[in-house]
């Protein structure tokens, strides 16, 4: 078992010199060999070893046996005994007793590894229960990333290094260095799927079917790990995309540049964004991603789901958007009457606006924080306002009119930014656009006389608001 052992340290690289490593000791036969053998090495490799044991309260008086007998082990290897213990009440509503029990043993360890400045935890997984996790994600429909099953080495701190021994093996080692070790009597509980499979699918699976069935499912682990990997270096080129833009709401994504990645690769690369944003327990399943990627296929604009973490997908025109809810909000409308010579703020855009009459030798062409319409042409009152029911517009260069609402969808502006943008109207209908254009009744030709000039400067220093297309 030794060597075997010291070869999937060295595969993995799971241990470096003078590494500090935490032990997680429960007393039974596989963390019990898995000390025994850290002791065993320690010495070459410079190894500080802490045991550490998380007494989880739910078998009496056995699970206080089981904490004397790892203190007691601890000290005849003359190592540091750390011990925790569960504390129920912290248990989330929903949450099921297995991954609430995983979630406080983890917690123990990395607290344990803190305090200790130690750069592992060592765990005394084998390979039937890289068989059995395996087995058992097929039974519940599984993508790769969970077939690969338990990985040797994760996050580059939690270390398996039984991982490819067999539990004969590591009781065969135990036996013959007489070393005692504590059995656990719920491991026989078939109330939890594990031991249900432990004790009657494995027996069955290699008596009918495959006598080295937990050593061919541990070798298909091996092999999606390898497959995995190799996914997972191109998701991530992926998410380094100029195409992909995250900021503090969320993140915007390329259709085109998504609908270029292989499907394969586009529900890795939804998954790990989503995990990312939602920092959380609540997973995000393959509903979850099938539901994506139907607003992804999905050409309509407007198109949005639901997903975990307060999170909303929804598609604008060619970008595909991940982000928080936003609480409804009363419809915002503001409404501002501008004279001659005025200066005005408008406060629900925070933008300072400049109203005055000039001679056309007195436009600058350059500007691009300035509109000019032929002053002639204009029916007062002029109102610089945001959209209402109804509103239409000539589009300069277009013939005949357009409702604004068209207007803006044909121009694929997001519908969250209709309702926010600037217009200024006259008593006819609407003259201008922010960023989009014109009037073509109120352009200026060789024939107008007077300009109005209508400056717009962003208080916040964003994006000037008006472009050349938008001057007249």
């Amino acid at each position: 078992m030794i060597s075997k052992v010291k070869k999937t340290i060295q595969k993995y690289n799971l241990l470096s010199q003078d590494d500090k490593v935490v032990v997680a000791l429960s007393g039974g036969p596989d963390s019990v060999a898995l000390l025994d053998f850290l002791v065993k090495i320690a010495p070459k490799m410079n190894l500080s070893l802490f045991v550490a044991h998380y007494n989880h309260k739910l078998r009496g008086n056995e699970s206080e046996k089981d904490e004397a007998f790892c203190r007691k082990l601890s000290e005849n290897y003359k190592l540091t005994f750390l011990h925790g213990r569960m504390d129920i009440t912290k248990r989330q509503k929903g949450e099921s007793p297995e991954d609430f029990y995983r979630r406080q043993r983890y917690a123990f360890l990395n607290k344990v590894a803190k305090e200790n400045n130690a750069q592992k935890i060592a765990l005394g997984h084998n390979l039937q229960d890289q068989a059995h996790t395996v087995l058992l994600r097929l039974m519940r429909g599984s993508s790769l990333e969970g077939l690969k099953g338990i990985e040797p080495i994760r996050e580059n701190k939690y270390v398996r290094p039984l991982i490819e021994v067999s539990r004969r093996e590591i009781i065969e080692y135990l036996s013959k260095n007489n070393i005692s070790y504590r059995k656990d009597s719920s491991n026989k509980d078939e109330k939890y799927l594990r031991n249900k499979i432990r004790a009657r699918l494995i027996p069955l699976l290699k008596k009918e079917f495959n006598p080295k069935i937990e050593e061919d499912l541990a070798q298909t682990a091996k092999i999606l790990r390898g497959e995995d990997d190799f996914i997972k270096t191109h998701v991530a080129q992926a998410l380094h995309s100029d195409y992909i833009i995250k900021n503090e709401t969320g993140v915007s994504m390329n259709v085109d540049y998504l609908l270029g990645l292989h499907a394969a690769l586009r529900s890795r690369f939804f998954k790990n964004v989503l995990d990312d944003i939602i920092k959380s327990k609540q997973a995000v399943t393959s509903k979850h991603i099938s539901n994506v990627e139907s607003i992804l296929q999905n050409k309509v604009s407007g198109k949005r789901v639901s997903l975990p973490g307060s999170l909303i997908a929804r598609r604008e025109y060619n970008i595909l958007i991940f982000e928080k809810k936003i609480p409804i909000r009363k419809k915002l409308i503001y409404k501002y009457e501008l004279k001659l010579g005025g200066h005005f703020y408008i406060r629900e855009r925070n933008v300072d606006v400049f109203i005055k009459k000039l001679r056309p030798i007195n436009i600058d062409c350059k500007a691009d924080d300035k509109i000019y319409m032929d002053f002639g042409k204009l029916s007062p009152p002029l109102i610089l306002r945001n959209r209402r029911n109804g509103d239409w517009i000539e589009p300069m260069g277009m013939k005949g009119r357009k409702k604004i609402k068209d207007y803006l969808i044909d121009k694929k502006v997001p519908r969250a930014l209709r309702d926010e943008m600037m217009l200024i109207a006259d008593a006819d209908s609407v003259v201008w656009i922010e960023k989009k254009c014109l009037s073509e009744r109120v352009k200026i030709t060789s024939k107008t006389k007077n300009i109005l000039e209508v400056r717009i400067i962003d208080k916040e220093g964003n994006d000037r608001l008006v472009t050349k297309k938008g001057r007249g």
